[in-house]
C-alpha cells in the first residue's frame, strides 16, 4: 500500500516537472540589465532588435540591387547608366571645354587664344551651378579708367584673409603673380566654357590643373598688385576675351540673371561709362545685357540672335546629329557647319548645339 502511495507521488512529481520545463522552453526571459526590466511591458510586446546591413554606392557596379532589412528593392538600371554618364562628362582628368578650345592650354597668360581657329560664333553656357566668389557688395564696376585704361572685370568688397570660392566647376588653368596687375591671381577654366579670373590674391589654396568644384575654397582675399585697398578683382571671359560680369550675373542678389547665357558678339561689348559708375543689376541689364542674354529689345527684331532665327538644341541621352538633323529639317554637315565640329564628335549628354 505504501508502495503505490509513493509511486503516485513520484508520478506527480515527475508530471510537474516535465510540465515546467515544458512552459519554460517556450517562454522569453528578458536580461537582467535590460531597459525593461521591473516596467510594466510585458515579454509578450517586446520586440528583437533587426540588424540592418547596408550596400556601399562604391559596390554598386559589382551588385545589382540595394538591401535594406532583409528585402531587395529592385533598382532602374538605365537611371545609374544615365547619371554615370553624365558623371564621365565631368571627369576631373579632361580639360573642361576642350572641344570648344581647339586644344589649347597654356598656364601663364589670361588670354591665349589669339590664334585660335574655327571659335564658335554663338555659344549657350550652363550657368545654373553658380556660387559668389566672395559675399562683399561691388565697389568698382566694369569700364573705363580714365582715357587709357580699361577694367576688364568688376571688384568686389573683401578683407584680406576672406576666403575666395570657384563661380563655378573646373580646373585651374592660370596661377600666376603679376606685380603691376593682378598680382597674385587665379584663372579657372570652367566645365561650362567660360573662364573666370580672380586677381588681387593674398593665398593660394589651389594648384595648377587642380579640379575645383563650384563653392569650393581657391584662395584668399588680399591687396597684392596694382591695388588701392583690399578687394576680389573678378572677371569673366570666353575665349580670353571679356565678358561684362553684369551680363551674367545679378551682384546685388548674388545669383545669375538666368540658368543660360548666350554668348554672341554683343557680348563682348565696351562701355563708355566709368568703372567708378556701380549700378544696380536692373540698370546693368539694359547696358546691352538684355541683348547678350537673349531678353527682347527694341533691337530684337534686327537681331538674329534675339528674333529667332538661331535655334538651339540641348542634347539628352540617345541622340544623334542624324536624329537631331531630322528633327530640324537640317542636314549633319551643317550642323558640323554650325557647331565647328565633325561627323565624329561625341555629343556630350547637357550640352548644347546650334540647329540653325
Amino acid at each position: 500500500m505504501e508502495k503505490n502511495k509513493l509511486f503516485a507521488r513520484v508520478s506527480v512529481l515527475l508530471s510537474a516537472t516535465l510540465l515546467f520545463f515544458t512552459f519554460n522552453s517556450f517562454s522569453q526571459l528578458l536580461p537582467e540589465n535590460s531597459e525593461m526590466a521591473g516596467s510594466s511591458e510585458t515579454p509578450e510586446k517586446s520586440r528583437s532588435e533587426v540588424i540592418y546591413k547596408q550596400l556601399h554606392s562604391s559596390s554598386f557596379s559589382s551588385e545589382r540591387g540595394l538591401f535594406a532589412d532583409g528585402l531587395k528593392l529592385k533598382m532602374n538600371l538605365s537611371v545609374l547608366e544615365e547619371v554615370e554618364e553624365q558623371r564621365k562628362e565631368f571627369d576631373p582628368t579632361e580639360i573642361p571645354a576642350d572641344d570648344i578650345y581647339g586644344g589649347m592650354w597654356g598656364n601663364r597668360h589670361v588670354n591665349i587664344y589669339g590664334s585660335l581657329e574655327n571659335a564658335p560664333d554663338t555659344f549657350m553656357v550652363d550657368l545654373e551651378n553658380f556660387t559668389m566668389p566672395v559675399d562683399g557688395y561691388m565697389t568698382s564696376n566694369f569700364g573705363r579708367r580714365g582715357s587709357r585704361r580699361y577694367h576688364y572685370g568688376i571688384d568686389l568688397k573683401a578683407q584680406t584673409g576672406d576666403t575666395v570660392y570657384a563661380a563655378f566647376d573646373g580646373k585651374i588653368r592660370v596661377k600666376q603673380y603679376e606685380r603691376r596687375g593682378y598680382g597674385y591671381y587665379l584663372v579657372i577654366r570652367h566645365v561650362n566654357g567660360l573662364e573666370t579670373v580672380y586677381g588681387h590674391l593674398s593665398k593660394f589654396l589651389v594648384d595648377e590643373n587642380d579640379f575645383v568644384l563650384s563653392g569650393q575654397p581657391i584662395g584668399l582675399a588680399g591687396n597684392t598688385g596694382r591695388s588701392f585697398g583690399s578687394h576680389l578683382h573678378f572677371e569673366t571671359r570666353f575665349l580670353g576675351k571679356p565678358i561684362n560680369p553684369n551680363f551674367i550675373i545679378d551682384f546685388e542678389n548674388k545669383v545669375t540673371h538666368r540658368d543660360e547665357y548666350l554668348v554672341t558678339n554683343s557680348s563682348y561689348q565696351k562701355t563708355n561709362s566709368s568703372s567708378r559708375v556701380v549700378v544696380s543689376s536692373s540698370s546693368a541689364s539694359g547696358n546691352g545685357s538684355s541683348v547678350a542674354s537673349g531678353a527682347a529689345t527694341s533691337s530684337g527684331s534686327t537681331n538674329k540672335f534675339v528674333s529667332g532665327e538661331v535655334s538651339y538644341h540641348r542634347i539628352q541621352s540617345g541622340d544623334t546629329l542624324s536624329a537631331i538633323a531630322k528633327r530640324y529639317g537640317t542636314t549633319v554637315s551643317e550642323l558640323c557647319r554650325l557647331n565647328s565640329i565633325t561627323s565624329r564628335t561625341v555629343l556630350r549628354i547637357g550640352r548644347t548645339i546650334r540647329v540653325s
